[in-house]
């Protein structure tokens, strides 16, 4: 069940808009999604993030280190949160909303770790975080070095090397953090016993505010604003079955091996969500035991068969399906389709005496 709705405003993007990105991070998880459902378990996690912001353009003019956002306390901050996980401050989960507004309360029932929303939450938080302790030095450094050149300005003398900095009028500090945005991937090879590249998640969260606000700027009240998930997405890759499939003769004697995999993405913090996370594991056991039952001509049809058991049995509202077939052609790698199907799409097709 979603809370009450709060009107949120998101800021427009900046006219320059710069990133700094931490590309997979070896980040172990106290607790996190385990194959054999055993509570708080440590398992592996990689990790990458790209952090947006406004902007690096004073850092490049006065190649000046302390004007730019320090990736390598980044990186430390990020680590100490996922390390003490649940055991200090506000779960992330208390703040994050989507864009209607709306929070969704099941996931801070959950056990901790079990949700890689909360997981990558903490991660946009982290990131997000930095960026307004890096926006309010700058700020402070920008006074003091104000107040320098006016003194040294009145002497009426400039040295052979005066480089006093003037920040670009395209912005009223070096580094702004009304707007702020921070896009996750986590990847956890080892939550699923039956797909080999386990659960991978990605999520964009931005800064929103409260609506009512007479326009929003960097002095904005905190309290007054929220991270919002502007969108998810969950894959689970390297289903791998052995079936009968094909038209050709000898494809119908031995059963051979397909790779199925599994996309859901959508706006953030919606319930399409929470059903993925609450069925991805049986949903994935179920897709391997019941394709290494069929028979099927064509990919398109066990593609098709995929989707039903996905979103008509497990109840996920949308799902794109991946079927590949390794061993089809000699010199190509792979072989395969790629659908989209959703539960209103067999809900047609019942209506209308098909079968799929």
């Amino acid at each position: 069940m979603a809370q009450q709705r709060v009107n949120v405003h998101i800021p427009s993007h900046p006219p320059v808009l710069d990133s700094v990105k931490l590309r997979d991070i070896q980040l172990p998880l106290p607790s996190a999604p385990d194959p054999w459902h055993r509570p708080e378990k440590a398992q592996p996690c990689t990790a990458s993030l790209k952090l947006s912001y406004s902007s690096a353009v004073a850092a490049a003019i006065a190649d000046d280190v302390s004007l730019s956002l320090d990736y390598g306390k980044l990186y430390r901050r990020l680590e100490e949160d996922i390390r003490h996980m649940g055991q200090r401050g506000e779960a992330p989960g208390q703040r994050m909303i989507s864009v209607e507004g709306s929070r969704r309360e099941e996931m801070l029932r959950k056990e901790l770790g079990q949700d890689v929303r909360l997981t990558a939450g903490i991660v946009a938080s982290c990131g997000l975080g930095l960026l307004d302790e890096t926006a309010a030095g700058v700020r402070r450094m920008s006074h003091v070095h104000q107040g320098i050149r006016r003194s040294s300005g009145s002497g009426g003398q400039s040295g052979p090397a005066n480089f006093n900095f003037s920040p670009p009028r395209t912005s009223s500090s070096p580094i702004e953090s009304v707007y702020g945005e921070c896009e996750v991937w986590l990847h956890l090879p080892k939550a699923l016993l039956r797909a080999d590249e386990g659960l991978k998640y990605r999520s964009v969260t931005v800064w929103g505010y409260k609506q009512g606000d007479d326009g929003v700027s960097g002095e904005a009240d905190e309290s007054e604003r929220r991270p919002v998930v502007l969108e998810e997405e969950f894959r689970i890759d390297g289903i791998r079955c052995y079936c009968i499939l094909g038209v050709n003769s000898h494809e119908r004697v031995e059963k051979q091996a397909v790779i199925i995999s599994l996309e859901f993405k959508g706006p953030g913090q919606l319930p399409w969500g929470s059903t993925v996370v609450d069925t991805y594991q049986a949903m994935t056991r179920a897709v391997a035991e019941r394709v290494e039952g069929t028979s099927f001509q064509t990919v398109e049809a066990l593609a098709t068969y995929v989707a039903r058991i996905v979103t008509v049995e497990f109840s996920n509202e949308r799902v794109t399906v991946k079927v590949e077939k390794p061993s089809a052609l000699a010199f190509v790698e792979r072989s395969g389709v790629e659908i989209t199907r959703s539960q209103a799409f067999f809900e047609r097709l019942e209506l209308d005496g098909g079968r799929a």
